[in-house]
């Protein structure tokens, strides 16, 4: 499959080497308006430069994009790619909105092509091994669940990008971005809750949106849960999930890449121990190997004419939650989740 890379940012390198690393997978352009950066990206990782989207879509013989443009633009290039006949591998979080997410969806179906949403953390071996747990019931019923993202971004980082900390482009601050992944791991093990009553406020950045949440959720089941997550945290810490059941508990510190049982009946503490991966303090500071196992997914899907395992209505609904935290917090009160 021949992929072109869109937006050439941070996490661009590390999907120019997921795809290198996948079997079938070749890096056949790169889409940037800056000239020199396009060149010298190009010259290391492969591909030919366009300074056009457009001009990429129409010509540079690519199957698939990958996009790893700001918020705002996930959704407006989706849809062209789409309309151009190309598959969509799109970075977190999936678009701004729920409405996007829809729109984005629509186009690909529309068109027949594969839509698919970058959440690398799904595909860690840690994480597989925790939904195996849980759907086969290891913890009993589950009472309470959270996730935690409390890690720390300097004034600089916000003036990296004109993006960056903006309703605009970005969508919001620390929900929509830095804890995303951590929010789409809770939804992916635990389920979807049905009601959010949420706190979100700006402490410590000259930013419009916020750099700090927290939200009580509710579930259908009764259990709660607890989403946290700042940028303001010196020097930033290491993100965790807790899943606390019935029959024992698993703490997931991803950002360490330890994951800590301790089972009731029969009692059993254990624990398992993998590389790490984490963006606490910087944002770079991540392997590619859940990019390319996602990427390999992908490929294979489109192949086999089937849905990656995260397709665009797995990205919504990380999107769907944090929208009604949005909408909780401005108002106030509790929301229903649609």
């Amino acid at each position: 499959m021949r992929f072109a890379i869109v937006g050439i940012g941070n996490i661009a390198p590390v999907h120019a080497r997921a795809i290198q690393d996948t079997p079938d997978a070749e890096l056949v352009a790169v889409a940037t308006r800056d000239e020199a950066r396009g060149r010298a990206f190009v010259a290391e990782h492969g591909g030919v430069w366009f300074a056009d989207y457009q001009e990429l879509l129409a010509h540079a013989g690519a199957d698939a994009v990958s996009l790893c443009t700001p918020h705002d633009l996930h959704a407006p290039m989706a849809i062209a790619a789409a309309a151009a006949g190309l598959h969509v591998l799109c970075e977190k979080p999936m678009a701004r909105t729920a409405a996007e997410c829809d729109a984005m969806i629509a186009a690909c179906e529309r068109a027949g092509v594969t839509l698919g949403v970058v959440f690398q953390s799904r595909f860690e071996q840690l994480s597989v091994n925790l939904k195996n747990a849980l759907d086969a019931g290891r913890l009993g019923r589950l009472l309470w669940v959270s996730a935690n993202t409390l890690w720390h971004r300097t004034d600089a980082y916000y003036r990296s990008g004109p993006w960056r900390g903006t309703w605009e482009h970005e969508g919001g601050g620390v929900l929509i971005n830095q804890a995303i992944h951590a929010i789409d791991l809770l939804i992916w093990l635990a389920g979807m809750p049905v009601r959010v009553t949420a706190r979100t406020r700006t402490l410590n950045h000259p930013i419009e949106v916020e750099d700090a949440a927290l939200a009580l959720l509710e579930y259908a089941d009764g259990r709660l849960g607890l989403i946290q997550a700042t940028t303001a945290a010196f020097p930033g810490y290491p993100e965790r999930l807790e899943f606390f059941g019935s029959q024992g508990s698993a703490v997931y510190h991803k950002g360490q890449a330890r994951l800590e049982w301790h089972l009731a009946d029969p009692h059993e503490d254990r624990i398992e121990e993998a590389e790490v991966s984490s963006g606490a303090a910087r944002p770079m500071d991540i392997t590619a190997a859940g990019h390319t196992a996602l990427l390999r997914d992908f490929v294979v899907a489109t192949r086999e004419n089937r849905s990656p395992q995260v397709d665009g209505h797995a990205g919504r609904r990380s999107v769907a939650l944090v929208e009604a935290i949005y909408r909780s917090a401005a108002m106030g009160s509790t929301i229903a989740i649609e």
